[in-house]
């Protein structure tokens, strides 16, 4: 008998290849071996409705959501019984699975005040966007959510799109990719089943920054604006968690698009956005000036900034270095050195700024020295450039 590691290898292959009665036959053997691995079910009920087998694909649906809701996981749940109900909209087990959810979750909001009446029956820390909801606001999460599926590789929103819609992931993955300065595609972030999307657009209420792609079928929901709008006057808490992410992962997304950081692992960037501290500067504000002194360098959140530095052979004549934006850094020189800030640095509009200090530059290059070696780079390349700016002025 096949072991499950070797039957995974064969089913991937087997999807790899669109042979879907052969991977329908490996997921069943699988999920046979291994009836508590609620991801390998979920795909072998995904097969049997691919097949054309709906009502054994509406029947494993069904007991792999009561699986997911039996072990907390309220999104997978609330995602595989809306897929059960997209086929059968009367479905009875579905419809009772998704009310008892909300009660579940309700009854553990009353009670006596003790430890254990406190302690939800619906358990929602693998879900973030929903950890702080009560039974009604799980409710009337539930029934404002809209199912979407998404095949491998498909790009879901890209970047520029009108950032309309807030995207929670039920089951399978996104990967978000976004282009840096230099023009080159990174990952920002890859996210999995429980995890939202499409926050930064929602919260700025402009257009998406990254693109968003699947990495096998995922199913999403899908909360519009004006509902997201409606919702938040009911149940402000929503709101707040959604911020929440959205200030955190702009860091995140900052860090990734930054050749400061370029190489280090993705799910290392929240841990190093706790060194930064947040700076404002208004159109026209100076941000470091040249001749001042420094101890600390600054990572560009939004918005443009201008860097101009004296000619060395005319005092009190400025060169025009140029003008960078989004996930540029300057004040390097400062992390490697007591020496004055080399340039003046102006803010372009309004701009948000990650200041690092060299204290805290130290901590980061302690534990990724690449860090280092970037930086030193960066900064023996701009001192060439700018000695050209200036020669050529």
């Amino acid at each position: 008998m096949a072991t499950l590691a070797e039957l995974k290898t064969e089913a991937r292959n087997a999807l790899l290849k669109r042979d879907l009665e052969g991977a329908l036959a490996l997921f069943t053997q699988i999920h046979e071996q291994d009836p508590k691995d609620a991801r390998s079910w979920a795909k072998m009920a995904e097969l049997l409705e691919k097949t054309g087998k709906t009502e054994e694909a509406i029947r494993e649906y069904n007991a792999v959501a009561g699986y997911y809701a039996d072990e907390g996981f309220v999104v997978q749940a609330i995602a595989l019984s809306k897929i059960v109900l997209r086929h059968d909209p009367n479905n009875k087990r579905a419809l009772e699975r998704l009310k008892e959810l909300s009660r579940e979750r309700g009854d553990a909001w009353e009670g006596d005040g003790s430890a254990a009446a406190a302690k939800p029956r619906v358990q929602l820390q693998n879900t973030p966007l929903l950890s702080g909801l009560s039974g009604d606001e799980l409710n009337a999460f539930i029934d404002c959510l809209k199912l979407r599926t998404a095949e491998d590789g498909e790009t879901i929103v890209r970047a520029g799109d009108p950032g309309g819609v807030l995207f929670l992931i039920g089951t399978g993955a996104v990967r978000l990719e976004a282009v840096n300065p230099q023009g080159e595609r990174t990952l920002v972030r890859r996210l999995g089943e429980g995890d939202f999307f499409g926050e930064y657009a929602f919260m700025s209420r402009s257009n998406y920054v990254d693109d968003a792609i699947a990495e096998g079928q995922t199913s999403l929901m899908e909360i519009d604006r004006a509902t997201f709008d409606d919702w938040v006057k009911r149940f402000p808490s929503i709101s707040e968690t959604v911020e929440k992410f959205y200030r955190q992962r702009v860091l995140e997304r900052v860090l990734a698009i930054s050749d400061l950081f370029k190489g280090i692992p993705v799910d290392a960037y929240k841990a190093l956005t706790g060194y930064f501290t947040r700076r404002a500067f208004a159109d026209g504000e100076c941000v470091v000036r040249q001749g001042d002194a420094g101890d600390s360098c600054f990572l560009i959140r939004s918005g443009k900034v201008s860097v101009t530095t004296e000619d060395f052979r005319h005092p009190g004549k400025q060169v025009d270095l140029g003008v960078l934006s989004e996930g540029s850094f300057f004040g390097e020189v400062s992390l490697l050195s007591d020496k004055e800030r080399t340039a003046t640095v102006v803010a372009v509009g309004d701009v948000e700024l990650m200041e690092l200090k060299r204290s805290d530059f130290k901590k980061i290059v302690e534990e990724f020295p690449q860090v280092l070696k970037t930086v030193e780079a960066y900064q023996k390349a701009r001192v060439k450039s700018t000695i050209k700016k200036v020669i050529a002025s």
